[in-house]
Formats: C-alpha cells, structure tokens, sequence
C-alpha cells in the first residue's frame, strides 16, 4: 500500500505555514492550540479564497493529480483540486476499506456515475474498484447514456451489482416495470450521492423479485474526499469514520458545542489528514448527523440526518423533504420520487412535483388534506392570502428536474430570483 496520511499536528503546521487563507485565519491563535480551538470554516469565505487553481488556500502549485469541477446546485461550481499523491491515498485507502461492506471477488458491477465534465464519482468509483481487495468485472457504462441502454446492458450481461445515484437507479427501475422487463440476476445495489429512501428500496426489491442488498459505496463529497464507509452492520443511512483519513466533528449548530454524545444531532465538520494541497481543517461538510456508537470505538458509526439546510420555504412557511415523504405515507400513495418546487408571483408559492406509476391513480384533494393537517401553518397562510395555495402535479421520473452536471434529483428548487 501506498498511503500518505499525515498526523493533525503535521496538518495544521503545513497549512498555517503555507496557507496565505489559513496563515490569516490563525493569527492570533497559539502554535501548540487543539483542534477545538482552531476556529471554524466559513464555507463562504472559504471559496472566496479559493480559485481554480487554489488560490489563497492553496499551499503549493498544484503539478500533477486531478481537478474537478462540483456540480454548481448551490451557486458558483467550486474547482476541487487533488495532488496525485493525495488521489492515489484516497483511491486505494477506500478500495481496501471497501471490502468490509461485503464486496466480492467475481461480482459484476456497473458503473452508473457521471463521467466527464470534470466530475469525480465515475472515476472515483472505478479507482476505489480497481484497489479493493475483491476482484470484480466493471462494466463502465456512466450514468451519461440513455435509461434504456443502461437497462439492456444490465441485463444482457446479467450484471448482478448496479453502482450509481439513486436517482438513475430509480429510472430504471421505472423502465423496468413500464415495460415489463424480466431475467435480471440483480442482488446488490451500491449507492452514492442521495438517500435511497426505504421505500424505494421497497420498490426495487419487488422489481427483482428478490431481496436486494443496499450498500452506501462511500459517504463522500467532491472536495473533502472520503468521510465514512459502509460496514455490513451499518443500518439505514450509518456509516463509520475513517479516523485514520479524515477526522469527523460534530458541532451544535446553536451552541457551537463540540458533540460527543450519541443519538444528538449536529452539523458535521471535517478535518483531512491526507489533503496538503488544499487544506480542510474544521470544514463543513453540509451535512447533519448523530453519532450512534459510544465514544471511544473504532470508526466510530454515525448516521446522516440530511442537508443542513434542507426546508424549502414560501413566505413564513417552511417545508421539508421530509415532511413530503410522511405525507405520501399517511395517503397510501405509492410514488418514486418528489420535487419541492418554490416560485414567486406576487407571492410566494410551493409546488409538489411527484412521480408516480400511474398519474390517473392519485388523490390529489386527500394529498392536500393531509398536507394542512401535517403542516397546518401552510393552510393557515393560504387562508390569510400570505402564500399562493400548493399546486401539485403528477408525473413521471423523466419529467422531474435533474443537475445536468452530476444527475442527482433537485429535491429542493427554488426558482425565485
């Protein structure tokens, strides 16, 4: 094995030294401070100084390794840049941890990530793939093609692992069972990017006609690298730290408190011990979490709880994913997947954008009605003329909004200006 990991005190040397961002963020704090006391990221600010090449939070000029471009769903695409030795560190270290999700040698397995464009998780995969321990067949086929050829690849090659976002997944569990499609020797799904949500795991088993294994390829982001993997005791959304890699805090949104406990939520920070380039130390991550192990085991298992920021909101009211998904549930109705769309004409307005299999088989007065009942502040200001009322429209997975660059699901749309 060829791994650089570095210590954190080697980390925090390198980048106040060689850092003109981190030198002027820890001025005025001590040599010998604690992780703790280093001050935390603002994300904002931290691209700001940080350009396509690095920029101000760049330690050296950048020779050799890879750049890659995020796919830009919160604003300004952000240029994420990795040495070659910091990409041979993070490829072969997730390879070796990736056998202990039940990776095994013979698998078959297709690659459904995004190629090209300057994204990362189809290279990422392949990479992480081609180091694991377990030799399996990559069949490189990208999630860039058409549902349809996907799905004839899948099957005339009897692939038996299928690797990409949930929601190229769900496309073509829809082709499947729109066109009555069967033969398929499918047991495990690898998955990245997106929850894959219960149900649609439901869905995808019934499909099959068997039970699947869903597995989280690597809890990951295209510029922190690898944050957790997946173990085969991980529950829904857990993953384990990799505290030889990357260091995970959790921080009280409110309190800025630094979270050891279990089953208490916070905002996820990290720290990377393998990136020298472009430092991360005490970075968001985006994302929130709770720890579900005590303190002190190895790789310690935490369960992701979504975006920080996660509610659409229409004038004073908000909703969340969430609260879409708990009212589809109580209404008994089988969907997909769902968009909270937010527009403004005057007033602000939500529109429930959701895909099901049968658009002429929905309820669109009960979704409404448990709808306010779930969310009576949202009835409440429709009733006061504050908000426009909820508009809800039927579809199907291809008539949703997808990031062109990366191909996730826009959950949340907010098309005001």
């Amino acid at each position: 094995m060829s791994y650089k990991l570095y210590s954190l005190n080697e980390i925090i040397k390198h980048a106040r030294t060689n850092s003109p961002y981190y030198k002027e963020l820890y001025r005025d704090i001590p040599e010998n401070a604690t992780l703790e006391e280093l001050p935390l990221i603002n994300q904002s600010d931290f691209w700001d100084n940080c350009d396509k090449h690095g920029g101000k939070v760049a330690t050296f000029t950048q020779h050799d390794g890879q750049v890659f471009k995020s796919g830009g769903t919160t604003g300004e695409p952000k240029y994420s840049l990795y040495s070659a030795e910091e990409w041979q560190t993070m490829c072969e270290y997730s390879g070796a941890v990736l056998a202990k999700g039940g990776l095994k040698n013979g698998s078959k397995i297709a690659n459904l990530f995004y190629a090209g464009g300057m994204y990362a998780s189809f290279l990422y995969t392949y990479s992480m793939l081609y180091f694991a321990p377990a030799k399996t067949i990559m069949y490189n086929i990208s999630g860039n093609g058409s549902i349809e050829e996907m799905t004839k690849t899948i099957l005339e090659h009897q692939i038996n692992c299928i690797a990409g976002l949930p929601s190229i997944i769900n496309q073509i569990i829809s082709y499947i069972n729109e066109n009555n499609l069967t033969g398929f020797t499918v047991d495990t799904i690898y998955f990245a990017g997106e929850t894959l949500y219960p149900d649609q795991r439901e869905r995808i088993c019934k499909t099959f006609g068997r039970e699947i294994e869903f597995r989280s390829v690597f809890y990951a982001s295209n510029d922190g690298g690898p944050i957790g993997y997946f173990t085969k005791d991980c529950g829904y959304n857990e993953h384990r730290t990799l505290s030889d890699l990357t260091i995970i805090e959790l921080i009280d949104p409110d309190t800025g408190e630094v979270i050891h406990e279990m089953n208490r939520p916070g905002a996820i920070y990290i720290t990377s011990l393998f990136k020298t380039l472009i430092p991360l130390i005490r970075y968001p991550a985006g994302d929130l979490g709770e720890y579900t192990e005590p303190e002190g085991i190895p790789d310690r298992k935490f369960r992701l709880l979504g975006r920080a920021q996660t509610s659409a909101k229409a004038g004073y009211v908000s909703i969340s994913p969430q609260d879409i998904a708990d009212v589809l549930k109580i209404a008994s109705i089988d969907y997909e997947a769902y968009q909270i769309i937010v527009t403004h004409d005057i007033k602000d307005k939500f529109t429930f954008k959701i895909a099901v299999s049968d658009t002429n088989n929905v309820n669109t007065e009960k979704f409404i009605e448990i709808l306010y009942e779930q969310r009576p502040l949202l009835k409440d200001a429709v009733d006061a003329d504050d908000v426009i009322a909820p508009e809800i429209i039927w579809c199907s997975t291809s008539e949703l909004e997808y990031n062109q660059r990366t191909g996730k699901l826009k959950t949340i749309i907010d098309k005001r200006g």
